[in-house]
């Protein structure tokens, strides 16, 4: 389990990550959906939980692989198995926290900011409800 604490001007790296990638599509081992989560958490703890990861994948298959290599089977289990972060209430989710939505049966990992959950499609950047969350994890 990953000892992850709050950085003391978390809120205005956040607020910057968000600021920054707003307009972008996600990019396969780039900025895929999984490393967009990665990005909050590095910009709240300073960590970067996904440097073991990069760099190893740049397709969905490629992703699919490497999940299954590591014991996972979807970013649920990334985040929840293989790194350990404590599950949470999705209603209980404060900025800065991770979390996964189900979109039309593709899990999507993503994180709590000032205007809602954002995720990272291959499409767009896109911004939804909290009650939207499927399975939310504490950060910090």
């Amino acid at each position: 389990m990953l000892e992850l604490t709050r950085l003391k001007d978390w809120d205005k790296r956040l607020a910057r990550l968000v600021s920054s990638i707003k307009d972008e599509p996600g990019v396969w081992g780039e900025t895929d959906c999984l490393l967009t989560a990665a990005a909050a958490i590095e910009a709240v703890t300073g960590q970067d939980i996904m440097a073991p990861w990069r760099g190893r994948y740049k397709t969905e298959l490629g992703a699919a692989k490497l999940m299954r290599k590591e014991g996972c089977e979807t970013v649920e289990d990334v985040l929840g198995k293989f790194f350990g972060l404590p599950e949470i209430g999705r209603l209980s989710a404060l900025r800065g926290d991770v979390g996964v939505v189900d979109r039309d049966g593709v899990l999507c990992a993503g994180f709590v900011c000032d205007r809602g959950f954002l995720c990272r499609t291959e499409t767009a950047c896109i911004f939804l409800p909290q009650t939207a969350i499927k399975t939310a994890f504490k950060v910090g």
